[in-house]
């Protein structure tokens, strides 16, 4: 009997420890269930495509400005020749640019065509412009000869800078000329950006040289009411005019007629 009882209570232990591991196992987390979604993961954000290509026309040019000197007598100045020679009744020197011209200043320094330019009143040694008004020369930019562009003026002041489309042009004058100091490739990009960059703000409609301009007389914005105030003048070239119009192509600029 005593090892029957024996026997007995073994299996009793036996019992209770497989009750136990039977409880332990029901609380434990259950086994996947491939037949049952799992709860959605949230997606990482998606990203745009990166694109690497260059818009050659995006807007981001450096234009540093570097005003010459304006006072009153200018203003004066500048609206007596407007009233001489394109618009006797005009009351002020503000413009609406419908014309771009290029120009070379025929000298090596941005500095010297700034002074230049700074003085109210015309040279006495050009004899034909002095006599048609006592208002200096200027123009409305200048590009030197690594490319950086200054602003010389608002781009809606009267400049004298062109015989007949004072009124309604803006002056762009390159530092050099196409002998000495030829005309760079840093200058060339800059005013063709900068003729893009003035299009996009004014209703521009032609693009023109200073060399170009006597050919608009009588045809198209040409306004001289003298009519022996004329000059002939070779800037800044048809080798330099040919390789910014290359570039702006799709702007549709005009030409001389």
């Amino acid at each position: 009997m005593a090892g029957v009882a024996t026997g007995l209570a073994a299996l009793v232990v036996g019992l209770h420890a497989l009750a136990s591991v039977t409880a332990s196992t029901a609380h434990a987390a259950p086994a996947h269930d491939p037949s049952k979604p799992e709860a959605a993961r949230p997606e990482p954000p998606k990203q745009a495509p990166k694109d690497d290509r260059k818009d050659d026309r995006k807007d981001d040019l450096k234009i540093v400005d570097k005003p010459i000197p304006f006072d009153d007598e200018r203003v004066r100045l500048t609206l007596a020749y407007r009233r001489q020679h394109s618009d006797p009744d005009a009351t002020d020197i503000t413009i609406e640019p419908r014309v771009i011209v290029l120009h070379y200043t025929a000298g090596g320094s941005a500095r010297g065509t700034f002074e230049y330019f700074s003085g109210n009143h015309m040279e006495a040694g050009r004899a034909q412009l002095a006599a048609a008004g006592d208002v200096n020369v200027s123009a409305h930019f200048l590009v030197d000869r690594d490319g950086t562009i200054y602003r010389l003026m608002p781009e809606t002041r009267f400049a004298r800078h062109c015989i007949g489309l004072n009124h309604i042009a803006i002056g762009i004058e390159n530092v050099g000329d196409e002998h000495r100091w030829p005309l760079t490739d840093a200058q060339v990009d800059a005013d063709a950006r900068l003729v893009r960059h003035l299009a996009a703000q004014f209703p521009i409609t032609h693009l023109i040289g200073h060399s170009e301009a006597a050919r608009l007389d009588g045809k198209i914005y040409f306004q001289e009411r003298d009519p022996r105030y004329r000059n002939s003048k070779p800037d800044p070239g048809d080798r330099f005019m040919k390789l910014v119009r290359a570039r702006l192509t799709d702007l549709k600029l005009e030409g001389p007629p």
